[in-house]
């Protein structure tokens, strides 16, 4: 089955959450959406554990401010110094394009933590995420 991006990212970004720093989680047609917001940084992850639409929704998505697609250099840095380099695609971090072995280091930060420092090209900014979540994502 074809995953269709615009009808996903337009899900994501019309339901970015309204609370800071703590993870939201909604299910939108079948896969699990993660949000938080800090200041004007917003981090989403889209789980689709059960391959409702193959690997290819499965990501780590990133905004800052208005914009929500980004292709630019993304550095994560988490408390315990581990630090994930990675490209945004349109804002995105996808399973399916792990190029570099991105998505476990990502996926364990998130789960262990509850701050990242996030460096979208030359700028870079401390992200309170919340409590750690269980993500879905496999």
């Amino acid at each position: 089955m074809l995953f269709n991006k615009p009808l996903i990212l337009g899900i994501i970004v019309g339901s970015l959450p309204v609370t800071a720093q703590a993870w939201e989680h909604s299910m939108e047609r079948g896969v699990d959406l993660y949000q938080t917001l800090d200041g004007a940084v917003s981090v989403s992850m889209v789980c689709d554990p059960n391959t409702v639409y193959g690997t290819t929704v499965s990501a780590v998505m990133v905004g800052v401010g208005p914009e929500l697609d980004m292709s630019v250099p993304v550095t994560f840095r988490f408390p315990d110094l581990i630090s994930i380099q990675a490209t945004l695609d349109h804002g995105r971090i996808s399973k399916a394009d792990n190029a570099g072995g991105a998505w476990e280091p990502l996926l364990t930060g998130f789960r262990t933590h509850s701050a990242v420092a996030v460096s979208v090209g030359d700028e870079s900014y401390d992200v309170k995420l919340g409590d750690p979540m269980p993500f879905s994502c496999l």
